[in-house]
């Protein structure tokens, strides 16, 4: 066998086998486990290939790699849905980049707009690039080795690409007409199942998509070319971007005096408007507002450094102090945020969007030293977006191993203990990452009243078995019982949707399963009585 015929047979295979793994691991499953077996395959096959065709892997793509694992892995690890939807995004795209970078190289010469269409580019090339394998491997097949005569061959063909026609188009007639059916019946003993056909032909979808990709890979680094950064066209003076930069500083240091004064000062009451208001009304006031502001004033320095003039050594030194200063202010202005936010969670408690914001503050203060490190030792373009492009997946990574729905949790039973309010309901929005520290209450001298709200949020947070019916009214029926609910969603979670977060939160409440029923009682006692008087709805019922 020629090697050009190995590699086409190596490309098929691979194809073919993920194919099948994609309907075995995810077919009328849900996603767990399963995603990161079939991107850890992915990688093993590309590698193969990879050495096969003589195809070197840059440092960029070991760190995509690492990071697509990661991420991989974050779908089982984690039961967020936020945090799983965004990691299935993130693999998809890094996969891609990584699979791009094959023919793309040099990455510290993309532009910013590359690296949304590089991979973009690279997916939508699939079909052409297995077009294209197939009728090279037309051209290798030795005269000698082909079977009969051409017309023959020809019969063959034509059998061939009929026969996926012929199958369904009998399917659908034998549904539409009883007779034909009846008739067809005595001479073919084949039922056509539908959802067979449907899975054969996504497995097939799925594996042509993979020769594509593959196909795409074995055309090497010839085939496409990244030309390198041009020199940017620049339109505005050093006059000009100069005093655009004072004017803003200007008015940057007016705000942060006041907020050395008010806000960092930590008086009781401010003053100074038309009347008085407390310290914690002053700060938890104004969030947003200072975000938009760091990231307006984040794009006039990117846009002046980018096509701003600076001809002299002097006026590059210039430029270097007052960009210094402008990122200084901002950092001054991130902190002030950092302190309102701080201030509203220390009063109401952490949520999630608050925990973003949180996360935000420490990607955008990041991002403004990575480009005063870009001015100072003026690096390319191209080479502060390779920073940020890395810099958001470690956060992104970050934000996967902090597992913010527990940090959440935790941090809310932290002020609990402490004597702080806590919002009970509030735990219902949050995934399965946060029953493990939420059950921790039962172990607590809490609040009964606290005890039985999240009781019975545990209670409707998980589904009835489908041999019980919903009990609505709890004069005339009894509510499922907890243990068979816990029981159902334990049978439920085959080995490849086996999600660890949610396996550790059953775990959690089996630990704590009789002071979580012995709440759940009560709860429902309490609503029975409810129920007699006012006609009520149970809280939490769907």
């Amino acid at each position: 066998m020629s090697k050009e015929k190995e590699n086409f047979c190596l490309i098929i295979f691979f194809a073919l086998a993920l194919g099948v793994l994609a309907d075995f691991l995810f077919y009328q499953k849900p996603i767990g486990v399963s995603f990161f077996i079939f991107n850890s395959i992915i990688i093993i096959f590309s590698l193969i290939l990879a050495k096969k065709f003589k195809l070197k892997l840059s440092k960029s793509q070991i760190f995509i790699l690492v990071s697509i694992l990661l991420f991989s892995a974050g779908v089982f690890l984690r039961s967020s849905s936020f945090l799983t939807f965004f990691n299935v995004i993130g693999s998809a795209y890094l996969s891609l980049f990584f699979f791009a970078l094959f023919l793309n190289k040099n990455i510290l010469n993309f532009e910013f707009l590359k690296y949304l269409t590089v991979p973009i580019s690279f997916f939508l090339k699939f079909f052409s690039a297995a077009a294209r394998l197939f009728e090279k491997y037309k051209n290798i097949i030795p005269e000698n080795g082909k079977i009969g005569s051409k017309e023959f061959r020809s019969v063959i063909k034509g059998f061939i690409i009929a026969a996926p026609f012929l199958i369904i188009l009998f399917w659908l007639l034998s549904s539409a007409d009883l007779v034909f059916q009846s008739y067809a019946e005595r001479f073919i003993k084949i039922n056509l199942d539908i959802e067979a056909i449907s899975r054969a032909l996504k497995i097939l979808v799925v594996s042509y998509f993979f020769i594509g990709i593959f196909s795409k890979i074995a055309e090497g680094e010839k085939s496409e070319n990244i030309k390198k950064e041009t020199k940017e066209n620049k339109v505005l003076g050093f006059i000009e971007s100069s005093t655009v930069l004072i004017l803003v500083e200007l008015l940057l240091l007016a705000f942060i005096a006041i907020q050395f004064f008010y806000l960092f000062g930590g008086k009781d009451y401010v003053w100074g408007i038309d009347e008085y208001i407390t310290y914690s009304e002053y700060a938890k006031n104004g969030f947003y507002e200072l975000i938009a502001a760091a990231i307006i004033s984040f794009l006039l320095i990117y846009g002046l450094d980018k096509f701003g003039k600076k001809e002299s050594t002097k006026e590059k030194k210039i430029f270097k102090i007052l960009s210094a200063v402008l990122i200084l202010e901002m950092s001054v202005i991130i902190f002030s945020a950092f302190t309102r936010l701080s201030v509203y969670t220390d009063g109401y408690g952490l949520t999630f969007s608050r925990f973003l914001a949180f996360a935000f503050l420490f990607w955008i203060f990041s991002v403004f030293i990575i480009f005063l490190y870009k001015i100072f030792k003026e690096k390319r373009e191209s080479i502060f977006l390779f920073f940020i492009f890395s810099l958001s997946i470690i956060f992104w990574a970050g934000i996967n191993i902090i597992n913010p729905d527990a940090f959440i949790a935790r941090e809310n039973m932290e002020r609990f203990i402490q004597g702080k309010e806590l919002d009970p309901l509030y735990f219902f929005s949050l995934s399965g990452d946060a029953v493990p520290e939420v059950a921790r209450i039962f172990k607590l001298k809490a609040d009964e009243e606290a005890k039985k709200k999240i009781a019975i949020n545990l209670y409707w947070r998980y589904d009835s078995p489908p041999d019980y019916s919903h009990c609505y009214d709890l004069s005339q029926c009894q509510p499922v019982p907890f243990g068979e609910k816990l029981k159902y969603a334990e049978e439920k979670q085959t080995w490849q949707s086996f999600n660890l977060s949610e396996s550790k939160a059953l775990s959690a409440l089996w630990e704590n399963y009789d002071e979580i029923v012995k709440y759940q009682e009560k709860y429902w006692e309490e609503e029975k009585k409810r129920r007699k008087d006012g006609n009520e709805k149970l809280w939490g019922e769907m």
